[in-house]
């Protein structure tokens, strides 16, 4: 909490941060409670005299107190973890619920509006993507020369010291990050169709054009860890893509257009996020497809896919629940079909011919959460089992090397594998290298 000079305010990445540090201090506690599950100590070792056994026996009772005090303290500071989780996810889910509100009230647009720094608004919604363009390059505009401004503010705070201006230089690189993204997105004439400066940021971008070639549109959703400081990756991998398209018939669209998880623990598993973020893409689904018939591309009989990659996937599971207007579902190394998707009975029937792929590499631990839903935590079952789902292959990177373990949730994108390849045809409707059915 911070206190301000109305009261308190909440800060849910500071509260993230505690939920960390008790888990952590939890986990110390289990591991010295562990340590006193030795093998009990000889009783030759105090002696035979009656003196020594005594000994014995209270060191023994001493030991078991000390065992049972230690499990009692890490089984408390767990759920006081779990019950700052809660509040976390409730901050968050209240602070999105009143942004909803604020934005129906700054137009009545379907999607709503952003305001950024200098007060020029970003439609969104019903608005027509060029309209879009047009505001968000105004406000991104206004929000560069505000981001320079935090920058040089925050070079004045450094004192000299490395672990007193550690997290001043993480915020130093994060600011940096966003200006050489807002510089650019100017110079380029990029095509913003939303955008948000708060907290960790949002972004969505068109890359490539709707126009009277386009046949087919990608639109991409990222995973934990994306915001505005990282989001260039995301639109080089979109550039990637499109280039690769020899007619220059394909569109990406990099959607980010809300807050995504930060870290692995304790944000990743909570199913919040997808709750939040599935209902926008749903709707965003919708205005794509009004976009591509008021386009030259009307009559092209104009394909659409979505995938999403590591969160991103839970996603687009979450917003098949709300209606995704799809033609291909992409899950790419997802962490699952959506909280509470058990099977196909559990998925909205209005699009039955909706074909759905997944890929996921050996050895990618994501694996491993998938097919849970405790409370609000995990992402439903697993997309490489989950039936009339087409299970991809990942193969190798391009220089003939296996796509497998830890690194490969990422890698599966690197430009040229054989799983990038794989996306493509998706994304394109082209051939695939399916993994093949058990015998």
């Amino acid at each position: 909490m911070e206190v301000t000079a109305t009261g308190f305010r909440a800060v849910p990445t500071a509260l993230d941060a505690a939920v960390a540090e008790l888990t952590g201090s939890a986990d110390r506690l289990t591991a010295i409670r562990g340590r006193l599950d030795t093998p009990a100590i000889d009783g030759k070792a105090f002696g035979l005299v009656p003196q020594s056994q005594r000994a014995m026996q209270a060191h023994g009772t001493s030991l078991q107190l000390s065992s049972t005090e230690l499990e009692s303290a890490s089984t408390q500071t767990r759920r006081l973890a779990t019950g700052v989780t809660a509040a976390v996810t409730n901050y968050r889910r209240g602070d999105t619920q009143a942004s909803q509100a604020f934005r129906q009230l700054l137009g009545g647009l379907s999607g709503g509006t952003t305001l950024a720094a200098g007060g020029a608004a970003a439609p969104a919604g019903t608005a027509p993507f060029g309209a879009r363009i047009a505001a968000n390059r105004s406000a991104i505009t206004a929000e560069l020369a505000a981001e320079r401004q935090r920058l040089a503010t925050y070079q004045t705070q450094l004192t000299g010291d490395p672990g007193a201006d550690h997290q001043l230089r993480e915020s130093i690189t994060r600011s940096q990050a966003r200006i050489d993204l807002y510089e650019n997105v100017i110079a380029e004439h990029r095509q913003i169709l939303s955008f948000d400066p708060s907290g960790d940021g949002s972004m969505v971008e068109l890359v490539g054009n709707i126009d009277a070639g386009t046949r087919n549109v990608a639109v991409f959703v990222p995973g934990t860890t994306s915001e505005l400081a990282n989001f260039e990756r995301y639109h080089d991998g979109a550039v990637g893509f499109v280039d690769a398209a020899p007619r220059r018939d394909l569109a990406m669209v990099v959607w980010m257009d809300g807050d995504l998880p930060s870290n692995l623990f304790p944000q990743a598993p909570s199913a919040s996020y997808a709750d939040d973020l599935g209902p926008r893409l749903a709707d965003f689904s919708r205005e794509l497809r009004a976009e591509i018939a008021g386009s030259a591309a009307a009559g092209n009989d104009v394909q659409v896919t979505f995938a999403g990659h590591s969160y991103g996937g839970a996603v687009v599971g979450t917003a098949e629940q709300h209606g995704l207007d799809a033609d291909r579902i992409l899950h790419i190394e997802s962490a699952g079909m959506g909280h509470h998707v058990d099977g196909p009975e559990d998925l909205r029937p209005a699009q039955p011919d909706v074909q759905r792929y997944s890929m996921t590499a050996p050895g990618d631990p994501i694996a491993w959460i998938r097919d849970i839903n405790i409370g609000n935590w995990g992402h439903g079952a697993d997309p490489d089992e989950f039936p009339g789902v087409i299970r991809l292959e990942t193969g190798n990177y391009a220089d003939g090397r296996p796509l497998e373990g830890v690194s490969a949730h990422s890698d599966v994108l690197t430009y040229h594998s054989d799983a990038w390849w794989n996306i493509y045809q998706v994304f394109t409707n082209g051939p695939l290298v399916t993994v093949p059915s058990a015998p």
